[in-house]
């Protein structure tokens, strides 16, 4: 009977935790979606691919917590963030990225995200990281990288942009700025990394984030 009742005290802050989702990978969704459905304490608020949707949604719709990815077709998933911290408290959120860079996570730190969970680790961990912050606790993956890499998350950005495939261009109109403050970033970079050309800074980022 006492461990009953310990069990309910312990699971009652995340009782009926309303939950949405930002990511643009139906498989990554449906992986999440698979886990929340196995806890009855979770309840699926609503998935979406774009921040222009969530925002729409949100207007009428307030949530408990939101599962956030940071490449999204419209908008840098940590200014959708800040906008949540910001317009929609006391909303948690959980980042869930396939970035381990310990700049993103520094970002997403000081942009008040109350988790960072990577891809790569266990799905099955998820509700046990959203029971945590829900209590007022927070979570960072232990697979983050220790590098830390000399550039701002906005170029780390442009950086991960190129290293998936996209021309200098296509950053560009990705992250809706002109293409020479596109290459003004770059050219800092290879700078730094002291590198002639795009491949070659790319080539040298992945090295230094598999250490």
């Amino acid at each position: 009977m006492d461990g009953c009742e310990e069990y309910s005290e312990n699971h009652k802050a995340v009782e009926s935790v309303k939950i949405a989702i930002l990511e643009d990978h139906s498989v990554v969704t449906e992986g999440i979606i698979s886990i929340l459905k196995s806890n009855p304490f979770f309840s699926l608020a609503g998935e979406f691919r774009t921040a222009a949707d969530l925002f729409h949604f949100l207007e009428s719709s307030p949530i408990d917590l939101l599962v956030l990815d940071i490449d999204l077709p419209d908008r840098n998933g940590i200014d959708v963030l800040r906008e949540i911290k910001e317009k929609h408290q006391p909303t948690k959120v959980i980042i869930f990225s396939l970035h381990g860079s310990r700049v993103y996570v520094e970002d997403a730190l000081k942009a008040k995200a109350d988790g960072y969970m990577l891809k790569s680790d266990p799905i099955s961990k998820l509700p046990e990281v959203i029971e945590l912050v829900m209590k007022g606790g927070s979570f960072v993956s232990e697979g983050v990288s220790k590098v830390q890499l000399p550039f701002s998350a906005f170029q780390m950005e442009i950086l991960n942009l190129l290293v998936q495939g996209l021309s200098q261009n296509e950053v560009a109109d990705r992250i809706q700025k002109s293409r020479k403050t596109v290459e003004y970033h770059l050219n800092q970079m290879r700078t730094k990394f002291s590198c002639k050309n795009n491949n070659e800074l790319i080539s040298k980022y992945e090295k230094e984030i598999q250490k």
